[in-house]
Parts: structure tokens; sequence; C-alpha cells
């Protein structure tokens, strides 16, 4: 097989920020939350305001990692009968004026309804970049795996606190693109502070692989953002995103000046300090 894209858009992303000496910013949105219109108008909205990678999200019926703020995002875009085959269209028109990376983000029930063969083909020529499952072991992935790099798409993987060494390895091993890091045990959501565990934590995966470290779970201010910015490649913030777009809209508030601003002020906060 061979793949349509020469270089990965996530491989070219990740390249640009190391040059500008910043974290990457990605955002997490659910598609079809809070209605397929709104997220297609958000996903210029996200990128004009400094979003580097966005992880649009498949919505399932029994969510794996996420709490009640995705779950119920989740729930909202199934009850409007958003699809997997509904998503690939979101993508596919964003991608005929956008070049930002974008990877699906699912349990691996909708992806294996399609038949992984037709998952990733569909996934590609929609526009994707790669996908990140988070109940998909990597010892249980290795034909999707295949299939993605074939198509010139990246299979990201999880990597959680608990992890041991002998794991950690293994996992980043198997990954491509990145690898997501969870910043705390549990599930998704946003929290007060941002524990410094998370900094030797980073420090034991980099050992292990050369791969950029994306931190999320929990992630919600700019002062987050910049405590960890300097010890990964990537901050994730999902919870967070989905919680101001819901309030924005119940509140009647404007949208693109509202989520742009606090979206602007996360990626101001991705910089490193000059060494």
């Amino acid at each position: 097989m061979s793949s349509t894209v020469s270089i990965n858009r996530i491989d070219e992303m990740f390249a640009r920020c190391r040059e500008e000496r910043r974290a990457a910013l990605i955002l997490y949105l659910t598609s079809g939350f809070p209605d397929e219109a709104t997220t297609r108008r958000l996903l210029p909205i996200l990128e004009e305001a400094g979003c580097d990678l966005i992880e649009l999200g498949v919505p399932f019926s029994d969510p794996i990692a996420d709490g009640p703020t995705i779950q119920k995002s989740s729930t909202v875009a199934l009850e409007n009968g958003i699809t997997v085959k509904n998503t690939f269209s979101v993508l596919r028109d964003f991608r005929r004026t956008s070049s930002m990376p974008i990877v699906l983000f699912g349990a691996l029930n909708p992806f294996l309804h399609q038949g992984l063969t037709t998952c990733v083909e569909s996934a590609r020529d929609a526009g994707a970049d790669g996908f990140l499952i988070p109940d998909f072991p990597v010892e249980e992935a290795s034909e999707f795996r295949e299939l993605c790099a074939g198509h010139g798409l990246h299979l990201v993987s999880f990597i959680a606190p608990t992890s041991p060494d002998e794991r950690i390895a293994r996992i980043a091993d198997a990954s491509s693109g990145f690898v997501y890091c969870f910043a705390l045990k549990g599930i998704t959501g946003a929290r007060a502070a941002i524990s410094e565990n998370v900094f030797p934590y980073l420090e034991k995966i980099r050992a292990r692989t050369d791969l950029p470290r994306a931190l999320g779970f929990g992630i919600s201010k700019p002062e987050h953002v910049a405590a960890v910015a300097p010890h990964c490649e990537a901050v994730v913030v999902g919870s967070a995103l989905i919680s101001l777009v819901d309030n924005t809209i119940a509140s009647g508030g404007d949208l693109e000046t509202v989520v742009g601003d606090y979206v602007k002020s996360m990626a101001d906060a991705t910089k490193r300090p000059a060494s």
C-alpha cells in the first residue's frame, strides 16, 4: 500500500513548534456537539486562535476514560445522529481550506464497525492524520497500526502515570506521531491545579522514547499550560473547551469571541522561556 501523504501533518507541526520554541496546543472537540453546524463553525475559530492540532471526538454510548463533561457532549451528539461517517464529512469539508492536523479520537467499536481497512482508507481520504483510541491495547493493535502506517496515518498510544517502566517502553515503541501522557489518574475533567508529580513522570517517558509527549487530562487554564509547557512537547485541553462552548451557547454569548479569546490565551502560554 502507498500513502497519499508524503509527510504527516503531525510531524510537520511538531517540527514547526520546536523551531518556535513552544509546546503545541492540542484541543479536543466532540463531533456534532452541540450540533454538526457548530462543530463546522468551531474548527476554523480554533485554528485561527492558535490551535495546532484537533482531536475530533467520535461520539460513543459507552465512554472510555471520559468525565461527565465529555460524556454529556457525546450523548448530545449521538442524539443528533452523529456517526463516524458524519465526522468524516465534517473533516473532509474542513480540509478543503485547512492544513491543521486532525486526529480522530474515540472508542474502538465505532471504528471497528466500519471495517479496519475501510475505516483507515476513509479517514485518509477525508484528511485525517491519525487515530487516538483509548481502549485499543498495543498488544491487539498491530493490524490496525500497519494499516495506518501504510496510508500515512499515525496511531497514537496512551501512557498512564500508573504504567510500569517496561510497559511504558512497550507502548512508546508501538506509538507513532506522539505519545499521549495522562497527567493524572482517573477520568477527564478540568482540575484546579496540575500536580508536580507529572514532571518526573514526563522525564521517565522521555528516557524511553524520542517521540513528542502530549500531556492531557485536567489542563484548563493558561497557568496550567505555562507550568507544563517547558516539560513536554504538547498540552491537551478537552473538557474545559467543551464546557466553555456549552456555557457560551447557553448564555447567548458570542462563540467566536469567547472561544477565540480563550484559545488564544492558552496558545500564548505554550511559549517556553528563553534559555
